[in-house]
Order: C-alpha cells, then structure tokens, then sequence
C-alpha cells in the first residue's frame, strides 16, 4: 500500500479508536503533511509552551509526563494511530504536559487552524475530545484519591489491605502511576514492618517497669509515684524501684541512647545488670562500678545509658546516688528551696575505668525528690520551642504542696499543654518521691 494511504488508513483508525466516526477532512489533511520522524527520546511537546498545533501519531508510542521540581513523573503512554495534543490546540491552552517518544515514531503536525476547521466539520471529534478529557480526569481524581487514602492510613498507621492491594496491583486506568503506586505500596508494607517492631519494642520497654501494683512499696513516712509515656518511636526510657532489704529501697531513672528494639533490648540490659549488681555490693559506688564494667563488656554498637541510682534509707531519709551522665533531679526542701542532682559521673557503658563517684543528700520531713527524663524538658511546641529547665521548675515549685501522684499528673498535663498539637518525639518520664 503507498504511504498515502497507510496514513489515511491509519488516519481512520484513529478517529475510530478515539470515539468518533471517520472523517474525511482528518485524511485530507493528514495526506497532505509532510511527516515528523521520531527518534527514541525526542522531545514533542514541551510543558508550558503554546498549544498551537495537534500531532497525528501514525505509528510508534510516546510518552506523557508531567515535569515537576522533584523530577518527571509519567502519566501516560499513548500508541498510534491517535491524534495527541489536541485538548490544548482546541482550548488554546499552555500544554499541561511534555510528550516524548519512547521508540522510532512517526508523527504529523496539525496546525491550530486546520484543527478548529476539523471540529467544526466533525462535531463527532469535539464530542471524543470531551470525552477523553473526562476520562483523564477521571483517572487523576482516582489516583489522587488513593494516594491521599494511602497517605491517611500511613498517619493513622492503620494498614489496610485493599489500599495496599490496590496500590501493588492498580487498575488498568491508573497503569501509568505504577511504578509510584509500587513504590508506595512498599513504603506501607515497610511502615507495617516498622510498626511490628516498635509494638514489640514498647512491649519489651514496659515488661521491665514495676507494676501498677507495686507502687506503694515503701507506705509509711514515704510516697512514691511513676509515670513513663512512650513516644511513637519507642526510645530507651526506663525507671525502677525495689526494696533491698526492710530499710532500703533503691530508685533508678535513665536514657538508652537511640530509639526502636535495639534502645528497648539495650534498655532491658541496663535495667537487669543494675537490679543484679543492686544485690551483690553493699554502697552505691560499687554498685555502679559493677554494673558499667559488665555493660562495657561486648558493647559492640557503642550504646550508652545515662542513669541516675539512689538508695533510700527509709528510717534516716538518707538518699546516697550515682548520676551517671543524667538529667539532673530535683531536691525541693519543704521551705521551698530547691537543689539540683548534678552528675557525679560518666553515662554507663561508655569508659570502663571511669566509673561514677557517690554523693549523699537527706529527706527531711516534706522534703521531695523529683526524678525525670529529657523528654520532659526537651519537649517541643508548635514555634519548635523547648519546654526547658525554668518551665520544669516552676511547675515542679507550683506544685509542691501536692501529692506525688497530682505532682506527677500535673508535670504531664503542663507539658501537653506547652506542646499544644505538636507530636511527642522522645519518651517523657517522671519519678517522684516524697518523705511525708
């Protein structure tokens, strides 16, 4: 068959497969183009620029994408025979998107004038134009809505399966999304992953808190309370407290370094060497010396924990501590005075050799001591202002006078309400105790 004819057929073709009838005006002015030879790559249409023509795609395929400042993204492959470009020409628009060839094509350019002169010859090929930009639309709106489902769920962590399923296997009309919809199907799947393991690291970071049940261990002339809330992604916070004899109760409070299982696995090693070494030496110092040298052992991702241990002696108030590396606690005299628990040492695990010294302080009567973590006071607000040392010691002196469980409940509600909506990023912890 001469070229002249290929193309009216292939002309023919295209008018059919877009939705209209044949019309003879298109082969007429198709036949008397000169045709366009496409090498693979070669750029048709340029995004932004004037739709002053359409182009008759004879044979071959190219490439719609939307050119964007984080790089391409491919929202259609069209083969031949078709016309392309033609929304734009009609409506006199800028083009939406660039058109590329993806292997050898062959293509006929059809300037603005012939083409509105064609619609009104054809209202057939107006009717398909609306039509197929309905479609486009159609299927925009469809991705959009996925993605924006998608996107719902990751934030709520609620992974659903026909989202998930959707965007691993799309519909043929959102075919050209693909390659992105894959890849955020793989993203949930990871989130999925990430939320497993964090599940298990909050599991593993509560199992080694002291009961509900056990708070009042000490009764008598002592109160004590705890409160630990999680972030998100589970950090290393941990607290602890357990009788030593009938006059002793030890008080622990630290920080593994890092965040997810491998801070909640750490955490569980810290917490179990200082109850073990907690019952086999006799003064705190030893105690911690103990407990660095066997957490310096075959430490081979160079973790770390700042701790703050202290033994009450419940008869004297006598609190004799190690603050390795800590936040420093909070000493409010019953005058309403207040001292800091500066660190008498290096975080644990870090330095075999430089262990933390001891130091003592006494709980007199009213006397509170006020133990915490820096999710407290590195807590964020909207502005990405620290909550900070003087907000946390206003509260705390505000709120002297009540008990530790209202002591406890109140830091955490001034917290919260500093932080407004802003997501909590660290694990906030808080022990306090006070000698009646």
């Amino acid at each position: 068959m001469p070229r002249d004819e290929q193309t009216t057929a292939g002309a023919e073709d295209a008018v059919s497969e877009q939705g209209f009838q044949t019309a003879k005006v298109l082969k007429d002015i198709v036949a008397s183009l000169a045709p366009i030879e496409l090498r693979p790559g070669d750029i048709l249409m340029r995004q932004g620029e004037v739709s002053d023509a359409a182009y008759f795609l004879e044979s071959g395929s190219v490439l719609v994408y939307a050119e964007t400042p984080y790089g391409p993204v491919s929202l259609a492959t069209l083969e031949g025979p078709r016309l392309v470009g033609e929304i734009g020409a009609f409506a006199d628009l800028e083009r939406t998107a660039s058109v590329k060839a993806v292997g050898a094509a062959r293509v006929f350019r059809i300037g603005r004038a012939p083409l509105l002169e064609l619609g009104r010859k054809s209202p057939e090929l107006l009717m398909s134009v609306v039509r197929q930009l309905g479609q486009q639309i159609d299927s925009v709106n469809k991705a959009v809505a996925l993605y924006t489902n998608a996107l719902a769920a990751l934030e709520r962590r609620e992974f659903d399966e026909a989202i998930l399923s959707d965007l691993a296997a799309p519909s043929p009309r959102l075919a050209e999304f693909a390659g992105a919809f894959r890849r955020f199907a793989g993203q949930i799947l990871g989130k999925r992953r990430q939320q497993d393991e964090m599940a298990a690291a909050a599991m593993i970071q509560k199992s080694f808190l002291p009961k509900e049940s056990a708070v009042n261990v000490t009764g008598g002339d002592f109160e004590i309370r705890a409160r630990m809330r999680p972030a998100r992604e589970v950090g290393g916070d941990f607290y602890d407290y357990f009788m030593l004899d009938a006059d002793r109760l030890a008080v622990v409070i630290g920080d593994v370094c890092g965040k997810g299982t491998p801070a909640s696995l750490f955490m569980a090693v810290v917490v179990t060497v200082l109850r073990a070494a907690a019952r086999e030496e006799a003064d705190v110092a030893s105690m911690i010396a103990r407990a660095n040298s066997l957490l310096c052992r075959d430490n081979a991702a160079s973790m770390f924990a700042t701790a703050f241990y202290g033994v009450l002696d419940l008869r004297s108030g006598a609190l004799e501590y190690c603050n390795c590396g800590h936040n420093a606690p909070v000493h409010i005299l019953a005058s309403g005075e207040f001292r800091r628990l500066d660190a008498t040492g290096l975080p644990l695990a870090l330095y075999e050799n430089l262990p933390a010294e001891a130091s003592k302080i006494e709980l007199d009567p009213g006397d509170s001591l006020v133990l915490f973590t820096d999710g407290v006071t590195e807590a964020v607000n909207l502005s990405q202002e620290e909550f900070g040392e003087p907000l946390l010691l206003e509260t705390l002196l505000e709120s002297r006078q009540c008990t530790m469980s209202e002591l406890v409940s109140r830091l955490f509600a001034v917290v919260d309400a500093f932080a407004q909506e802003e997501e909590q990023a660290d694990d906030i912890t808080c022990v306090a105790v006070r000698r009646r």
